[in-house]
């Protein structure tokens, strides 16, 4: 079956789920503990097709097609058409105990070759969570008060998909087994824009020229150094303690709209222009119809999800985040040094995918929610059952103007992406998009934006989270 029809049948199930806790959370009179796990666990039953056990996936949607029609035409009515009520519900919890104990022992026992009692429990029983983290410059550290305070919470992701400034964080937060909100700070005292940032002539191979050159490796690369290697190297994607998805726009050859060399001038910076913010915002402003063109114009680029497949897996980390992060005319990331294995990976994928080079992943795919679904539900992280978080910090705010026409277009690619999440947070307070390098007390104020505008969905996220209780 073709993802996109496992999606349209697993989806209303989901969102019965996510109605009923919502509803509960709001109403605490609605539904006792054991009664919102009975349909909890239906529901959850109902959404099984495929179990994993010992690195192998067992297909058991075919056995549960009847289960999961009758679990569909009972809840739909209470829990999707109209706000769920007690007495409505309360019928169907009986009804749906024992059907559901009943269904659950005869799969267990028409697949106990294959699979043992103790997979099929934990498929039903335990929810991953799955956080993308969206692009948008320094609004994206928001995102840090979001990892502190899940984390305080005992939510830890199992998979991190983020795209430029997302992807950053995300790659830091996929070396923490727990997050450390000092260490981040810490990083961050030891940056400065002339750290990460230089304005000098380079050549071009994988990435679009800019006026301003990352030199990532340059300021954090020493975190990410793999266990054993050579000097300069960096962990692989498939390394990181959390496996992570990094999102990259690839330009397609022959279509970019201007000349090479169009964007290395597009900015006009020069070194003294690094010390002058506000000269940066007005030629950042000036460039916004050269980065138009590539939201309005999305057939030029392909979507490429590092970390996804297992030839992108093989990526070192810092280059992924590195090419998800080079604007077009503002921000240059490029593979320069002598680093046969990682140019050969380039080389293969370029000719793959016929791409021209790699730009920011925000073009794209700026909240890939749909590529954190599709990756779980082609197994990546085991478990089908995942509830995916999307934090979206360049969410179009009318009291940034200077941003809205670009936050507007961000919204064309964000859209398709926003019926895969279970919960979008579009942050309203951030950082401006240019705090790219922010100091200790300004990131402070990003933290506990973040951590403000998460708190009101902490009740919601932490039930729909919690283990449900066996029946």
């Amino acid at each position: 079956m073709l993802l996109k029809e496992r999606f349209q049948i697993t989806r209303p199930l989901e969102e019965m789920e996510i109605s009923l806790v919502r509803e509960a959370v709001r109403q605490p009179n609605l539904v006792d503990p054991t009664e919102e796990a009975i349909v909890r666990t239906a529901i959850s039953l109902a959404r099984l097709y495929k179990v994993r056990h010992q690195g192998r996936d067992v297909g058991v949607g075919a056995f549960l097609s009847p289960f999961r029609e009758e679990v569909t035409r009972k809840l739909k009515p209470v829990l999707l058409d109209r706000p769920p009520k007690r007495e409505a519900l309360l019928p169907l919890v009986r009804a749906l105990s024992e059907r559901t104990a009943r269904t659950r022992d005869e799969l267990q026992k028409r697949f106990e070759h294959r699979l043992p009692k103790e997979a099929i429990d934990r498929e039903i029983r335990n929810k991953a969570l799955v956080m993308v983290s969206g692009g948008g410059g320094g609004t994206g550290y928001v995102y840090v008060g979001v990892m502190a305070l899940l984390d305080e919470f005992g939510l830890k992701p199992a998979l991190l998909v983020g795209t430029s400034i997302g992807a950053i964080l995300s790659l830091f937060r996929s070396r923490m087994p727990r997050f450390d909100h000092t260490e981040m700070a810490n990083i961050v005292r030891g940056l400065s824009w002339r750290k990460l940032f230089r304005i000098i002539s380079t050549e071009n191979r994988y990435g679009l020229p800019a006026a301003l050159r990352l030199f990532l490796r340059a300021g954090i690369g020493r975190y990410f150094a793999p266990p054993t290697g050579a000097e300069g190297a960096a962990v692989k994607l498939k390394e990181l303690p959390v496996p992570t998805i990094v999102t990259v726009s690839g330009i397609r050859r022959g279509m970019l709209p201007h000349p090479v060399e169009f964007y290395e001038r597009l900015l006009n910076l020069s070194p003294r222009t690094l010390l002058e913010p506000a000269a940066v915002t007005r030629r950042v402003t000036a460039a916004f119809g050269a980065l138009a063109e590539f939201f309005t114009h999305p057939e030029m680029m392909v979507k490429l999800h590092l970390g996804a497949d297992e030839q992108t897996r093989e990526f070192d980390a810092l280059d992924a985040v590195g090419f998800s992060s080079a604007l077009p005319g503002v921000i240059h990331y490029d593979v320069l040094r002598d680093d046969a294995r990682m140019r050969g990976l380039l080389d293969e994928l370029f000719e793959q995918r016929s791409v021209f080079r790699l730009v920011d992943g925000g073009l794209v795919d700026n909240l890939p929610a749909k590529a954190a679904w599709r990756a779980v539900h082609k197994g990546l992280i085991g478990t089908r059952n995942a509830f995916i978080l999307a934090l979206n910090g360049f969410a179009q705010k009318l009291v940034t103007p200077l941003w809205l026409p670009l936050q507007r277009l961000a919204e064309l690619n964000v859209a398709p992406n926003r019926p895969y999440a279970h919960l979008v947070k579009d942050f309203r307070r951030t950082l401006s998009p240019l705090e790219l390098v922010p100091s200790v007390e300004t990131l402070s104020r990003a933290v506990e934006l973040g951590r403000e505008q998460l708190t009101p969905d902490l009740p919601f996220l932490t039930r729909m989270l919690a283990p449900l209780p066996r029946m």
